[in-house]
């Protein structure tokens, strides 16, 4: 019993802190960043105060200062594609560049008020929303803009198209306008409330959301005809709201507040985001990946959706595919499941890497929580399934589990010893839990038609099905070897 306490102690020892929900990223600089635009992984920009415009290629993790030809504040840019930009912001300022930044030209706007937010569907049509209730068409690319008529003085802090036709805008006062007809006529559309509302979003021309004062979000599946509150769980200021398609979005604001939902907004989560400034923009490129932005070069960027991954650093060998003498294992592919520590030991999550040489790896776990009992399970294309011995827990978001230190590492002492290292038992070829003559069966016709490859039946790893192979299983088989479970 005291060799187990001790074995358990080791194991749950971590090494290394690990989080990998909203990162760091900088610029370099302090102006506030007033709005984050990436149209890949890869290439994105950046614009705030003093004229501030900043080109990526590697994802954020380096900033190269652009010449915008103006020290306003900019508010808000947009790309339609990694070239064709443009940005707005006050006095009227309107820049576009054909050549991902490295021009920016200053266009006529034909009026001196904070230009606030500016959309495209294609390279030719675009608006802008800005105070006094103007609204901007373009139809050359920005090079020229005409007024249109809105319907309200108040300030327009959003405009959003689905298609050429179809656009909203929303502005101070609860204000949210339509158009179905590119902005020829704008219809008012009842919010439900005074508040300032700043930010619109439609993932179809049918599914919607804005955000604004006090931890408002609207949502709307009917194109805005009707317009309902969801709980944000906040009642700060939600400045940037964005979703990549009708499920999956995130919403950023005031107070270093950064939510997600994957289920339309029914349910909003807040995440941790490591800061206390104001964000003022967020943009999402797919239901991972997302960068925030906002006051003091305010910027975090996730590959995770947001969330906080468990660390699962794994030692195991395979049987057929490790040798003793060597101390080294053939690389392959594994996959873990962490399953409930009670029946009927229900899957939680699950993920799989490849090993090194000698049998360590690391998988990314998203569901599993902090000081919760779970089992592992192993499994490998030809090896008997495996369970760890005993419920074991992340701890800081980590957790280290070494197989090969002893058979009392794995449940029912289920391994076979190498030297002095334990393995998982090989030969499981067809993964129905046993080792028996159906799996030598399968060896056998694999080894007479002369198979090779990546294939179930090559119990050594060496790329082909053999004598070998069979050896390997026969034993296996002998010996009455199937998984051992709870």
């Amino acid at each position: 019993m005291k060799k187990i306490i001790l074995a358990f102690h080791f194991l749950l020892t971590p090494v290394i802190l690990f989080s990998q929900g909203w990162i760091t990223q900088t610029n370099g600089l302090n102006n506030t960043v007033t709005e984050i635009y990436f149209v890949n992984e890869s290439t994105g920009w950046l614009c705030g105060s003093g004229g501030l415009i900043m080109k990526s290629t590697n994802g954020g993790n380096n900033w190269t200062q652009q010449n915008s030809n103006t020290s306003e504040t900019l508010w808000a840019l947009f790309f339609i594609d990694q070239n064709t930009g443009w940005a707005t912001g006050n006095s009227g300022v309107i820049l576009t560049t054909s050549n991902s930044g490295e021009n920016w030209t200053v266009r006529s706007s034909g009026t001196f008020s904070a230009l606030w937010y500016v959309h495209f569907v294609n390279p030719a049509a675009g608006w802008i929303s800005g105070s006094n209730g103007e609204i901007l068409r373009s139809t050359n690319g920005g090079i020229n803009w005409s007024a249109q008529s809105s319907g309200t003085s108040q300030i327009l802090y959003s405009v959003f198209f689905a298609d050429s036709q179809t656009g909203w805008v929303t502005g101070n006062g609860g204000v949210i306008r339509k158009t179905t007809n590119g902005g020829m006529n704008w219809t008012a559309q009842t919010s439900g409330t005074s508040s300032l509302l700043h930010c619109v979003n439609f993932s179809d021309p049918n599914s919607g959301w804005i955000s604004g004062f006090n931890g408002i979000i609207l949502h709307t599946t009917n194109g805005g005809a009707n317009w309902n509150f969801q709980t944000s769980g906040t009642n700060v200021f939600i400045r940037s709201v964005d979703f990549i398609n009708p499920s999956t979005g995130f919403a950023a604001g005031d107070n270093g507040t950064l939510l997600s939902t994957t289920d339309s907004g029914i349910n909003w989560l807040s995440q941790n985001s490591n800061a206390v400034n104001h964000f003022y923009s967020l943009v999402t490129l797919d239901p991972l990946t997302a960068w925030a932005s906002g006051e003091n070069g305010l910027i975090r960027k996730t590959v995770t959706g947001g969330n906080d991954l468990r660390r699962l650093n794994l030692t195991m060998l395979v049987e057929g595919f490790y040798n003793e003498f060597l101390n080294r294992m053939t690389k392959d592919t594994v996959k873990v499941h962490i399953k409930n520590s009670s029946s009927p030991y229900i899957t939680i999550d699950s993920g799989k890497a490849v090993t090194d040489t000698l049998g360590n790896t690391t998988i990314l776990i998203e569901n599993a929580l902090n000081n919760t009992d779970y089992f592992i399970t192993l499994h490998h294309r030809n090896s008997v399934e495996t369970w760890s011995s005993f419920p074991v827990m992340f701890v800081s978001n980590e957790l280290n589990y070494d197989f090969t230190l002893s058979d009392m590492n794995a449940y029912g002492n289920n391994m076979a010893l190498k030297g002095s290292r334990w393995t998982i038992y090989s030969g499981d070829v067809n993964q129905d839990w046993t080792v028996d003559l159906a799996d030598l069966s399968l060896i056998d016709n694999d080894a007479g038609n002369f198979q090779t490859g990546y294939i179930a039946t090559d119990i050594n790893g060496d790329g082909l099905a053999d004598i070998s192979d069979l050896g390997i299983t026969d034993n296996n088989s002998f010996n009455f070897v199937s998984a051992v479970t709870p």
